[in-house]
């Protein structure tokens, strides 16, 4: 059974949840956490490659909202678990299968962990400081403890429901787990109140294993070098959990002679930077300035939403030409309400004029590096597709916008169509009236519909269409046109919204691309999905439908997963710090 989708995802799901919804406590505090050298940031070298920290600071109302809807989900989670491990002790001992028992007997116990009282009583503190980072190029998990002896006692219960326990190591007289071979180690261990978890190769010297594991301090930390206190400065993030990934430090790791820990790790692939040029050196150097690093964090954090933000830097110059890409496209980057919303903007004369800008610069000054000679010629070849000619109308064209307002009738497990759709199209264009007299050549009902742009709905006949896919829920279908965009609707409901769209304000910042999403609907549609996989894989493998309780355990998963945040939303925008993701989650009631 454990083969089942269904099962390893749900499971996976509890362990990535549980660890990102311990909690943290205010502004000020996380400032003050982000500068502090005795928490888990003073283990942190200034110089790790990436890090990505929480500083135990989530506002109070904020934790406690998100614990009760996070006690819930993993109640869910045990539910579901126990349930198919009911299953595998039903069935007849010839067919039982030991460690699918252990498996999920052990995913039971980490759902029960993951409630912020068994967390606590595992010795985590209700808001505890977590770092996530590398020395050198090794990774590094690390995470404040209350109690390490419950915590100790904890890993040893767990052991024992996996009926295994892990290898025991020490360094320096401090005893470690760890699991794997000759050539790599998984180690755990706990170091006075820290427990910290990394992989390594079996061979790292002592001395070197004692920097990664932090048994000595680095040099400068990144608490003492403010790195992370500048980041929210720089791009209006809160102190509550935020990092970065430094691409020019990484590839400067295999440009440079290396030290400490690289130097080890390179040898032991027989890597050796001195075999490069001066001038692949050079030009691979100045490829990772164009993109230095990538960084984030949250913006904001209340009981009602919390906002984040990711950011690609970008060498001011291409930020700067990225920036004009994005068109205006009524009501994209505004959530538009509906089950479910994307779409894109470019422009396109302007998206030309900048990449045939770059293959020119690259063309008159190319990579003198051997390395590089492929990557160039394969650029240069687009420099042919931009020379074709844009036509008219599609010149014109800025981008999209679609929103699926309802799905109704849709059954995963009989395998049935939705019954009706409600949606709604609208696509940007600089002259709408010569693109619906091109579809018109095409199509004798486009050509007579005689569409004003006043924004109001014509129905279209779409007889013929349907005919030729029944299947296709096109209750009534309607075409409306203004000034500046021509658009679709499917049902008189959608319709009746047109003008929501065309009436929505463009903003600002321009987005390249957005998404919304009912996270509650997705949620209850997935758990139908899950539902009708899991039925018949087991009426595969037993030629027995799914069961009541499983049925009611995945229902009861998702239905609590989807309690938790009702909305979604995510763009992209082009700006002058580079590419931008903001993304926001509407948190239930």
């Amino acid at each position: 059974m454990l083969q089942s989708k269904p099962a390893k995802i749900l499971l996976l799901g509890a362990m990535t949840l549980g660890m990102s919804a311990c909690g943290r406590n205010n502004v000020e505090n996380g400032q003050a956490a982000l500068r502090q050298n005795d928490g888990v940031l003073q283990y942190v070298p200034a110089d790790t490659p990436y890090v990505f920290a929480t500083s135990g600071t989530i506002p109070e109302d904020v934790l406690g909202k998100l614990e009760a809807n996070s006690d819930s989900v993993f109640s869910s989670y045990e539910t579901l678990l126990e349930t198919m491990l009911d299953e595998v002790n039903e069935l007849e001992p010839e067919s039982q299968d030991e460690e699918e028992r252990r498996f999920l007997a052990l995913g039971k116990e980490l759902a029960e962990l993951m409630h912020s009282e068994q967390l606590q009583e595992a010795g985590v503190p209700r808001n505890p400081q977590i770092a996530v980072y590398s020395v050198g190029l090794l990774p590094v998990f690390r995470v404040g403890l209350e109690d390490p002896a419950a915590f100790e006692a904890k890993i040893a219960e767990l052991e024992e429901t996996a009926g295994e326990e892990m290898l025991e190591g020490e360094i320096g007289g401090r005893p470690y787990r760890y699991i794997g071979d000759e050539e790599a180690r998984l180690i755990l261990g706990i170091f006075g109140d820290q427990l910290v978890v990394t992989i390594a190769p079996t061979e790292l010297s002592d001395e070197l294993l004692d920097d990664v594991l932090g048994l000595e301090l680095p040099e400068q930390s990144l608490a003492e070098s403010g790195d992370l206190t500048e980041l929210t400065e720089s791009y209006d993030f809160t102190p509550y959990a935020l990092g970065f990934f430094d691409i020019e430090r990484v590839v400067a790791t295999f440009l440079d002679e290396p030290t400490g820990v690289n130097a080890e790790l390179l040898a032991m692939i027989d890597y050796d930077a001195s075999t490069l040029t001066d001038v692949c050196r050079s030009e691979i150097r100045g490829m990772s300035a164009v993109m230095p690093r990538v960084v984030t964090g949250y913006t904001d954090m209340t009981t009602t939403e919390i906002s984040s933000n990711t950011v690609v830097e970008l060498r001011s110059d291409l930020a700067s030409g990225l920036s004009t890409l994005a068109a205006p496209v009524s009501g994209l980057g505004i959530d538009p309400g509906g089950l479910f919303s994307f779409g894109m903007s470019l422009n396109v004369v302007a998206a030309r004029d900048f990449f045939a800008g770059q293959l020119d610069a690259l063309a008159a000054d190319p990579y003198e590096c051997e390395l590089l000679a492929e990557l160039q010629d394969g650029m240069l070849e687009g420099r042919q597709v931009l020379n074709q000619p844009l036509v008219p109308p599609f010149n014109g064209i800025r981008g999209f916008l679609a929103v699926v307002d309802t799905i109704d009738g849709l059954d995963f497990e009989n395998e049935q169509l939705p019954t009706s759709v409600g949606a709604r199209l609208l696509l940007a264009n600089d002259d709408p009236a010569s693109l619906l007299a091109m579809l018109g050549f095409f199509n004798p009902e486009v050509a007579s519909l005689n569409l004003q742009p006043d924004g109001e709905p014509v129905q279209l006949d779409v007889s013929q269409l349907t005919g030729q896919l029944e299947s296709v829920p096109f209750d009534s279908t309607y075409v409306a046109m203004t000034d500046d965009s021509l658009a679709v609707a499917i049902g008189e409901p959608s319709a009746n919204r047109l003008a929501d769209l065309f009436n929505a304000d463009t903003g600002d910042a321009l987005p390249f691309f957005s998404v919304h999403l009912d996270n509650q609907r997705y949620y209850e549609l997935i758990g139908q999905a899950l539902e009708a996989e899991y039925a018949t894989e087991k009426v595969s493998e037993s030629g027995e439908d799914i069961s009541s309780e499983m049925e009611e355990a995945l229902e009861r998963l998702m239905t609590g997963a989807g309690e938790m945040v009702e909305r979604v939303s995510m763009s992209v925008i082009f700006t002058e710090n580079g590419i931008e993701f903001p993304a926001s989650v509407t948190l239930a009631e």
